[in-house]
């Protein structure tokens, strides 16, 4: 009998081995600074509107460190390769992040730049895009209510930013990201993350548009869009939020990105493709200096063999694990040889502004044991973000009524916080 189980196990490992080596191999991205010329307007208060000869750094925008610190009422110094930057009477240190795919400092043609992101939010700036006329505004924000606090760090529950894809130039439809949607994109982010909740972010890396000819890989097609789209993903992985794959381009054929499907019994596409898919949307997450935490199937569309593809790729997998008795629990499996967690979402999504039976889905989940986890679709609150943008700063305000404030507070009420599962 040992001898019998010592043979199964040695052909279980052999199976797997086997399985692993038929995958694809994931390659990381060089670490590199990849730059484009740019010229754009920007307002640093009362309505300057500099033109600005600036750069596009991994897709984000940098400006000169001159110029803007002029305009700012700041200066900077240079020694042991450590720029130190004194603005608005604080003093931060920043570097040219060699090491990294996210830049700080931006060396180009002998001139140094820094990236408004890093500029912004050190300082407590912040950031609007008028698209139309190439122009960004770096002015202070303020919110017009005070966002109550969480009453302490409760059970875990898990929120998940549904479909965010940089689909704000697609002119052959009406866009959900806007450069006006992206700015509430951030401050529901904001709202979150000073509410101490934290969510998970599914990222659509590549938006298509087959019909319209149109496709958006914002690691590779710098522009003020989507440089913009970046500064916004920038701002949710610092605070509080945790970047995951939704996919490649959630379609396939003719479809639009996030409507269409991309695995599953009836995808388009051969297992190689599938793979290479995965590989590409990894690579598209790593060349920006995102850590991608999860995967997630667009419209959960999986086969097993998929299921078995993405555990070979990724720590976990944001869908109910295929077991009836664990469908609705956070578990693992190392049935792939090594660890990875299933996310499940018993309580659903938000459907719409007028969906209250979200409250008792939630319900549901606490009642029943079950994991406090839904989804919802940051588009549905827009009418409830008022942004107001002026001479000497930004106002904003995120109205109660709105569907994400009261997801938080009722969660709050049955003991829970939006958390991570790790």
């Amino acid at each position: 009998m040992k001898k019998i189980f010592i043979l199964l196990t040695l052909c279980i490992l052999f199976n797997i081995q086997t399985v692993y080596a038929d995958y694809l191999p994931y390659t990381e991205p060089a670490v590199e600074q990849v730059c484009k010329k740019t010229v754009v307007l920007i307002d640093y208060s009362e309505n300057k509107n500099v033109r600005t000869d600036a750069v596009f750094c991994n897709g984000r925008l940098c400006i000169p460190i001159d110029e803007a610190l002029g305009n700012m009422g700041g200066e900077w110094r240079y020694a042991y390769n450590v720029y130190s930057i004194r603005l608005d009477g604080r003093r931060e240190f920043f570097t040219d992040n060699t090491g990294s795919n996210r830049p700080e400092i931006c060396v180009f043609e002998n001139k140094v730049y820094i990236s408004v992101y890093e500029l912004a939010e050190t300082f407590g700036y912040c950031v609007s895009a008028d698209i139309d006329r190439n122009k960004i505004s770096i002015l202070k924000s303020s919110c017009s209510s005070v966002i109550p606090v969480s009453a302490g760090k409760g059970k875990a529950a898990y929120i998940r930013l549904e479909d965010i894809a940089a689909d704000g130039m697609d002119k052959a439809r009406e866009p959900k990201y806007t450069a006006d949607m992206l700015l509430k994109l951030r401050f529901t982010a904001q709202y979150l993350y000073e509410r101490g909740q934290e969510y998970y972010v599914a990222w659509i890396p590549v938006y298509a548009d087959p019909d319209a000819g149109y496709w958006n890989d914002v690691s590779k097609d710098f522009s003020l869009y989507n440089s913009y789209f970046l500064y916004v993903m920038d701002y949710m992985a610092d605070h509080g939020g945790h970047i995951g794959l939704h996919g490649y381009t959630h379609q396939y054929g003719s479809t639009v990105s996030g409507e269409g499907w991309e695995w599953g019994s009836k995808t388009l596409y051969g297992i190689s493709d599938q793979q290479k898919r995965m590989v590409l949307a990894k690579q598209c997450a790593a060349r920006l200096g995102y850590n991608t935490e999860f995967f997630e199937f667009p419209h959960y569309g999986a086969t097993d063999s998929q299921l078995l593809m993405a555990e070979h790729y990724f720590d976990a997998v944001y869908q109910s694990f295929p077991n009836e008795s664990k469908k609705n629990i956070l578990t693992y499996t190392e049935r792939s040889g090594k660890r990875v967690y299933y996310i499940p979402t018993p309580a659903g999504y938000v459907i719409n502004t007028e969906d209250n039976g979200i409250f008792g889905k939630m319900a549901s989940c606490y009642e029943n044991g079950w994991a406090m986890s839904l989804y919802y679709h940051p588009v549905i609150d827009k009418d409830y973000i008022s942004v107001s943008i002026k001479n000497d700063g930004i106002i904003w305000y995120y109205s109660p009524n709105g569907k994400l404030p009261e997801i938080v507070n009722r969660a709050t009420e049955l003991g829970y916080s939006f958390s991570t599962f790790r």
